[in-house]
């Protein structure tokens, strides 16, 4: 299966590395973005025709990985569109790298971006190749899964409608972001650690090191920690909002 990993990984860097020279033209890395979720599962998909099992946990992964990316990369894509210029992400990455950031960008955010994506994927790719019968760890696994997706779907709805009638300082405290400030990351990671369970079950428990790669990223960098930062910045209401509320475990009160 090692082969088959390599060649999902060199796919997706090929990709990544395909969307740079396009960036670099448009001076905007948010078209990164545009594979970030589709890539996913992709990779799945290629693992699985070059020597996947035919039953029915890698049909249920094909399943919950495919509905996933389609639906992030459909939600980035218009977000890109609406908002018609590069991320507030990326505009502080690239403002803290200066005039190197062109060619710099490369490796620090599009091939930086496959690779965690490649190591992410890690389960669904592993799992598509097991045999096992899927039991009730499986089952459980797609539970989890999917309530996570649903926090995604319900979180990203929230702040697209808040959006379009908020001010510039307003800040959107209702909802599921009553009870913790980022739904959506809390809802990324319950989705992972539903396909790791799944996987698991078919004996690729090994790659426990992908969901706990993707919460780390999630809740101490890439996250909740650019998205925390900016939020200090442009929301008054901010730190006040973030004294009393939870970041990811939510809290009913």
């Amino acid at each position: 299966m090692l082969d088959h990993y390599l060649i999902a990984l060199a796919l997706t860097a090929s990709v990544f590395a395909l969307l740079w020279p396009v960036s670099v033209a448009m001076t905007d890395v948010s078209i990164v973005d545009a594979w970030w979720g589709p890539g996913f599962f992709a990779s799945t998909l290629l693992v699985w025709i070059l020597g996947g099992a035919d039953g029915p946990r890698a049909w249920l992964l094909l399943a919950l990985v495919g509905i996933w990316s389609a639906r992030l990369g459909f939600v980035l894509l218009r977000r890109r569109v609406r908002h018609g210029a590069e991320d507030n992400r990326y505009v502080s990455i690239r403002e803290s790298w200066g005039a190197s950031f062109w060619w710099k960008s490369l490796f620090i955010v599009f091939l930086l971006q496959g690779g965690l994506q490649w190591v992410v994927a890690f389960p669904a790719m592993a799992g598509v190749g097991s045999s096992v019968s899927l039991g009730a760890l499986g089952i459980a696994g797609a539970a989890v899964a999917l309530v996570g997706f649903a926090l995604e779907v319900k979180a990203d709805a929230e702040l697209d409608a808040f959006k379009r009638g908020a001010g510039q300082g307003d800040l959107l405290e209702t909802g599921l972001r009553r009870f913790m400030r980022h739904p959506n990351y809390t809802g990324e990671i319950l989705f992972w650690w539903g396909v790791w369970m799944i996987a698991a079950e078919g004996g690729a428990w090994w790659t426990v090191f992908a969901p706990l790669t993707l919460t780390f990223l999630l809740t101490k960098v890439s996250g909740a920690g650019i998205t925390g930062g900016h939020l200090k910045k442009t929301k008054p209401a901010f730190r006040d909002y973030a004294a009393r509320t939870p970041a990811f475990i939510p809290r009913f009160r």
